[in-house]
């Protein structure tokens, strides 16, 4: 096989002659034929140059063809090139030995035959391109996987840099979520507070605008943040068994407000096979179906809208549920259609000032929606109006003879009568203030505590409570910590309930509450609806 560069051939013998009879006999292009007349000469070329194999007379004056073999033998670089030894004498046994004995892998006798001599050095010359190969390719194989480590390493280095931004970006998020949510939390608040004393119309309807107004930038903020979530791969589904029917039925009541105000119909029909209570996560189902059917009110001025839920069972023995919800309002045009599920996408810039939001929601209401195992998608209309359909896959609940009080959760039956010993644990004045006014509006008294290391002094050094409602994020001492201080100290008896209350919205929070002996949980904005729902729970009589 041709190679680049000649290969080379090293010939040693001390009479000229014989010189030229093997270079005669080996001459070729492929060959580059090296003549030493002495075997000084011979190793002072193996220190200029690479040989596939080395030609070498017995007899020789000076350091004879034995001696020289042994010299070259005794050099790594040199060591395992093939040696050919040349000689006149073929009957002394011993001679042969020596020159095995001193590296020689064969022996030719002079005369030679020119085609043995030929063939045997063709052989040579090939084990020698093969094993150059060899190192080549193993040398680029080092190289590669030097390269490949490097890239690991580098890969390696991006996944650590990637995680630490993944988690300082979840951690801002978190951050931001309880920034933004505490202050919101007092407006909200206070504002239900104030609804709920003697306001002179003009009052009450300023009132009523500030707080629709707040409920209007808390949905913003929280499509913001499930955005967000989604984005960072934070969001995940709570399943558990729920009413759908109870569920719909509550989804509708949010909304008479604006079917009274805009005088539109608003009716849903599901399916009589469909089960009462099923599993899967109803919270996140609750809020496809608010996105959906906000959107459908929002740009419908006459007639009405309609919800329809069908069911299928599947291979898995699951239930696929489809929600049909239609609308008769604008409309949506054929070649805006698939602008409709992407981020931050309005249909134009005139329907962003008519209309409002961020055109999060439906980007939001496609990532729930295959989260739960489903799609969604725009049926095409041919008279006014839009319709949007969607699927989600849902198990069936066996354990139908319990009782499900409220659409997302089995609700704890072990009850016990409580009196109004309550702690609440908030570093923010104002929330405090609210806990207070909105825990004196359902008839109960409570104690403050600035931090989680003052709680459980507090617990400590009183008869105990009953219910210790616990920011999370406070300085001093966390709720979480304080949680736990609290449980240790805790005797065999009646224990406290502890409800979580935080601004944080990321996923796994509330199992990391429970986790730490917690009993429940409520997000702010809290509202006086939603401490009058936890704490009934929870209370055997009726609250006041």
């Amino acid at each position: 096989m041709m190679v680049e560069e000649p290969i080379a051939i090293l010939l040693v013998d001390d009479r000229p002659e014989n010189l030229m009879a093997l270079e005669a006999v080996l001459e070729s292009q492929q060959y580059d034929l090296i003549k030493a007349n002495s075997g000084e000469e011979a190793l002072r070329q193996l220190l200029r140059k690479d040989f596939a194999v080395i030609v070498l007379d017995v007899q020789m004056p000076g350091i004879n063809g034995i001696e020289t073999a042994k010299l070259i033998k005794a050099r790594d670089k040199t060591k395992d090139i093939p040696i050919i030894f040349i000689s006149a004498n073929s009957k002394d046994v011993e001679h042969l030995f020596a020159g095995y004995s001193a590296g020689g892998i064969d022996y030719m006798v002079k005369p030679f035959i020119p085609q043995i001599l030929r063939s045997k050095i063709e052989g040579f010359v090939n084990m020698y391109i093969t094993n150059q190969r060899h190192k080549t390719q193993s040398l680029l194989l080092q190289q590669k996987t030097l390269e490949l480590e490097r890239i690991n390493q580098e890969l390696l280095q991006a996944k650590n840099v990637a995680e630490i931004a993944a988690k300082a970006k979840t951690e801002f998020l978190a951050m931001m979520s309880h920034e933004i949510r505490t202050p919101m939390n007092g407006v909200i608040g206070m504002i239900d507070l104030l609804l709920e004393t003697e306001l002179q119309g003009e009052q009450k309807e300023y009132a009523e605008i500030i707080h629709n107004s707040a409920g209007t930038l808390v949905t913003v903020i929280n499509d913001i943040l499930d955005f967000t979530k989604m984005e960072s791969g934070k969001m995940e589904l709570e399943e558990s068994p729920f009413d759908l029917r109870l569920g719909i039925q509550e989804v509708f009541h949010l909304f008479s407000m604006d079917e009274k105000r805009k005088g539109l119909e608003m009716l849903y029909f599901i399916e009589e096979n469909i089960p009462t209570v099923l599993y899967g996560d109803m919270s996140r189902l609750r809020q496809v179906l608010i996105n959906l059917i906000a959107n459908a009110i929002k740009f419908t001025d006459q007639g009405g809208v309609y919800l329809v839920v069908s069911s299928q069972v599947d291979e898995d023995n699951n239930l696929v549920l489809e929600f049909t919800v239609k609308d008769t309002g604008i409309g949506i045009a054929h070649d805006k259609i698939d602008r409709l599920f992407k981020p931050f996408s309005q249909l134009d810039s005139s329907m962003t000032r008519k209309y409002g939001g961020t055109g999060l929601g439906l980007a939001i209401c496609q990532t729930l929606v295959h989260m739960m195992g489903g799609t969604i998608r725009v049926e095409p209309m041919e008279e006014q109006g839009a319709t949007f359909v969607f699927d989600i896959t849902v198990r069936q609940y066996e354990e139908v003879e319990e009782t499900v009080p409220t659409s997302t959760q089995l609700l704890p039956t072990n009850i016990s009568v409580v009196t109004e010993r309550i702690l609440v644990v908030d570093d923010h004045h104002i929330n405090q203030r609210l806990m207070v006014s909105m825990l004196r509006k359902l008839g109960y008294h409570c104690d403050i505590a600035e931090d989680g290391k003052q709680a459980v002094e507090m617990v400590q050094n009183s008869e105990g409570y009953d219910f210790i409602f616990m920011d999370l994020q406070m300085p001093v001492m966390d709720g979480l910590e304080a949680t736990l201080l609290i449980r240790e100290g805790e005797e065999n008896g009646e224990k406290a309930k502890i409800i979580a209350m935080t601004a944080n919205v990321m996923d796994g929070i509330k199992s990391k509450c429970l986790l730490t002996g917690m009993d429940d949980y409520i997000s702010k904005p809290i509202q006086l609806s939603s401490l009058k729902n936890i704490l009934g729970k929870y209370i055997a009589t009726p609250l006041r």
